[in-house]
């Protein structure tokens, strides 16, 4: 998380939980871990999703990522007569798990 306050608010609420970690640093800067085991989780912003879905996706070592992504940008993942999308599409399977109110 990028931004203070939230990684602050985000950190005492998940201070009792051992098995998460948060990072407060700009994720397209990050270095990810190239042997530790990890998830990837994360409210992306819409104006950087191309860029930090290209991030995860090919230098992050994540067993599972799961994002929250805006809808057309989600749907731009599936079309792979899209260079991003035929990118995604030969590296990871793509699934909507829920959709979110837009609020």
């Amino acid at each position: 998380e990028l931004d203070s306050h939230l990684f602050n608010l985000s950190s005492e609420k998940l201070k009792l939980n051992t098995r998460v970690t948060l990072i407060h640093q700009d994720i397209l800067q990050f270095q990810f871990p190239n042997k530790q085991r990890y998830k990837i989780v994360g409210n992306i912003p819409y104006h950087l999703s191309t860029q930090i879905i290209k991030k995860v996706v090919f230098e992050s070592r994540a067993s599972d990522i799961y994002l929250i992504v805006e809808e057309g940008f989600y749907k731009r993942t599936l079309d792979i007569h899209r260079t991003l999308g035929l990118l995604l599409h030969t590296q990871v399977s793509i699934q909507q798990l829920l959709k979110l109110p837009a609020e």
